[in-house]
């Protein structure tokens, strides 16, 4: 089975245009999930159109879970004299309103959900808690439900895919933004138990954080427990490639991650979308 998580397309950007023309990779694909902020910063009528342009182009089947960009920020259309440099806070009810948009735009019925296959127990998470006013947070309604999907998976791999990483025994090892944001998902009580005592491999899926494939943090590692944390690049060409960047920078892009699954482990695979060729793999056996 090959999986294609595209994180942080932020669109419109020009970068979309080379993953599109990666056909021989888009056209042998199972599945492609986007991982969260595809929209470039608010979330208005011009992002996700296009959005819409970029899926009606990709022609792959696809699952979505959404970031913070989609719903955590008051909207400055693109006319406003403010957009892309303000990043206010949006208040409760714009979240809301934003999420259920997200919701809609994508004909979800639900932002999390969940399927099963001989390969494994597959899981997409969104960012969702208004609540909390934390942009790194899911609702305990999804805690909840990813909690009975670990439990009822037994010994078979488990795959979520969420925007952010997840903090388990350690904070990421440098500094996202400033000391006070872990840019991680916490999970507490009864998911964080059930998260570490598994058995059988969960494999952490997440974007967010912006890693190029040359950061130390870029090979996948235990996060806690058999709890493997998979970053995924970003897919236009601003990230994080030493550990001294707070802040991303710019490069030449973009790089995605391909995962091919089968019946012993799974190949993590680099992929360079404007060489359309395959860089490192990293094999983790189950």
């Amino acid at each position: 089975m090959k999986i294609l998580p595209l994180s942080d397309l932020h669109l419109p950007k020009p970068a979309s245009q080379t993953i599109l023309q990666n056909r021989d990779l888009l056209d042998c694909l199972d599945l492609v999930v986007l991982m969260g902020d595809m929209v470039a910063a608010y979330g208005t009528d011009a992002e996700y159109r296009a959005v819409r342009e970029f899926l009606d182009d990709l022609r792959a089947p696809t699952q979505i879970v959404s970031g913070n960009h989609e719903w955590y920020f008051e909207e400055f259309d693109e006319v406003s004299g403010f957009y892309g440099e303000i990043w206010n806070q949006a208040s409760n009810a714009e979240s809301r309103a934003k999420i259920e948009r997200f919701r809609a735009f994508y004909g979800l019925d639900s932002l999390w959900r969940s399927f099963g296959n001989e390969l494994g127990k597959f899981v997409f998470l969104s960012l969702d808690d208004v609540p909390s006013q934390k942009q790194e947070s899911l609702s305990r309604a999804q805690w909840d439900f990813l909690e009975n999907e670990l439990r009822g998976a037994g010994e078979a791999p488990v795959w979520v895919f969420c925007h952010c990483p997840v903090l388990l025994e350690k904070r990421l090892d440098f500094v996202y933004y400033d000391e006070d944001r872990t840019g991680c998902v916490e999970p507490k009580n009864g998911v964080f138990e059930a998260l570490l005592t598994r058995e059988a491999p969960t494999f952490w899926m997440s974007g967010h954080v912006h890693l190029h494939p040359n950061h130390y943090l870029f090979a996948p590692y235990k996060a806690g427990g058999n709890v493997w944390q998979i970053h995924c690049p970003d897919s236009w060409g601003y990230g994080r490639w030493a550990r001294s960047h707070n802040v991303p920078k710019r490069y030449d892009g973009p790089f995605s991650r391909l995962l091919e699954i089968d019946a012993r482990g799974v190949d993590f695979v680099t992929i360079d979308h404007r060489a359309q060729s395959r860089r490192e793999s990293y094999r983790v056996n189950f």
